[in-house]
């Protein structure tokens, strides 16, 4: 009887993930200006105090244009200014709504809302409606579950009557807080408004490892029920290009995306983090994009983006982060059993949550001359002509490595049945 092969979990179809996650877009304003004045207490911050809705219109139709995927942190109540479903002072309600418009048809196709909190700048209390003297982020670290799940919830209450239900939650700066106590907040702020168990956030980055995965914060495998905690891998390393007199300003795009990956492919932090083995998360500002009414940092993302395209179009894919971390999660809590008899391998996936895609390579016990046949639950799967090919219900033999993608169901098992062709 041949030994049982060791079968492994791959990055879905084999394409290594890649996400933008975009800081503190809102309507009208340049959030930095208000962060500046009323955090920092700034009288006259050296930014501009608007970002004008074309910018929103060129931004919308550049990511459509180049299937850039990830998250859009809107804030709900930007610097107290107002809620974005309703009128915020000093803005046009003509624009404000266009704005909300435009993330809510061309935006959310392709980038999960998150709620970074309510204001982004002081926090909000929610029973006279009035900004504290203090930043939000500041003040979560001293608040229990209960008043944090509420100030969430609120949060999102706004996104979704807005027509952009969030999935997930940024926290502005950071928290200083139990992280584990603060995943469940956001749990808890997400069953109440979106019904939904299995969540993520985005709070920490760390530009140096090699690789930078998710962490699992919350988990109850029994309740359906996770938290997963999304870190960026780079920096903003377009931050600068919005401060007045930085070397930056005067910077080409070319020069500014070789810090994200030079046009070789050879050096970046993103290609350190494809030979690290990735996923590869970037983290920017709306602020940092507009750069101060230069759109420098616009223009560099066009760059970057293009040469991922042009030199892993075919081993990336971009992702929602809602997306990369249900797949994630399921590839991290899937278990898989093996066993072979002389003619055939038997694999059965089992996980407590369900993905649209799992990839899994099964080494055989045997040496492949011919291609076998290859059943997803009983049923015929098509083999891939390469790499690139792989989709889900099909395989991909690459020696004597099968790989599998197949979506999985919560505590469903699935099976994958790979049998040596007749006369092997």
């Amino acid at each position: 009887m041949p030994y049982a092969p060791q079968p492994y979990v791959e990055h879905p179809n084999l394409r290594v993930p890649i996400a933008l996650i975009v800081d503190d877009p809102a309507p009208c304003i340049n959030p930095l200006w208000y962060f500046r004045h009323q955090v920092d207490r700034q009288a006259d911050p050296a930014h501009e105090r608007t970002i004008p809705l074309d910018f929103m219109e060129h931004w919308c139709r550049w990511v459509r244009e180049a299937g850039v995927r990830g998250d859009f942190t809107v804030l709900p109540y930007p610097a107290g200014l107002g809620r974005i479903d309703g009128h915020m002072d000093g803005c046009d309600d003509g624009e404000v709504r266009a704005w909300v418009a435009l993330a809510r048809e061309a935006i959310m196709p392709q980038f999960d809302i998150h709620c970074e909190i309510l204001t982004h700048t002081n926090a909000l209390d929610l029973a006279t409606g009035r900004m504290r003297d203090v930043s939000e982020h500041e003040w979560m670290a001293a608040q229990d579950e209960d008043t944090l799940a509420a100030y969430f919830a609120a949060a999102m209450r706004i996104l979704g009557e807005a027509g952009l239900p969030n999935h997930g939650l940024t926290q502005p700066c950071f928290y200083h807080g139990d992280e584990a106590m603060y995943a469940r907040a956001v749990l808890r702020a997400e069953k109440q408004v979106n019904r939904r168990g299995v969540t993520h956030n985005f709070l920490h980055v760390d530009a140096v490892a090699p690789s930078v995965p998710p962490r699992i914060t919350h988990l109850d495998p029994a309740a359906g029920e996770a938290v997963v905690s999304v870190w960026a891998a780079t920096d903003d390393y377009i931050w600068d290009a919005q401060e007045r007199g930085r070397p930056e300003q005067g910077m080409s795009p070319e020069a500014l995306a070789d810090r994200y990956l030079t046009a070789d492919g050879q050096a970046g932090r993103l290609a350190d983090l494809l030979r690290g083995g990735g996923p590869l998360v970037l983290v920017t500002h709306w602020q940092s994009l507009y750069s101060n009414g230069t759109r420098l940092g616009l223009r560099t993302y066009r760059e970057v983006a293009a040469r991922v395209a042009a030199l892993w179009g075919d081993r990336v894919a971009w992702r929602k982060l809602s997306d990369l971390t249900r797949q994630w999660l399921a590839a991290r809590t899937v278990r898989l059993e093996a066993q072979a008899t002389p003619r055939a391998v038997e694999v059965t996936a089992t996980a407590p949550f369900a993905t649209d895609v799992l990839t899994v390579s099964v080494p055989m016990p045997w040496p492949l001359n011919q291609w076998p046949v290859v059943q997803i639950n009983g049923r015929p799967a098509a083999p891939a002509t390469d790499a690139a090919a792989l989709e889900v219900g099909t395989w991909l033999m690459r020696g004597s490595v099968i790989t599998v993608s197949l979506p999985l169901r919560a505590n469903a098992p699935e099976k994958i049945t790979i049998e040596r062709a007749s006369g092997h």
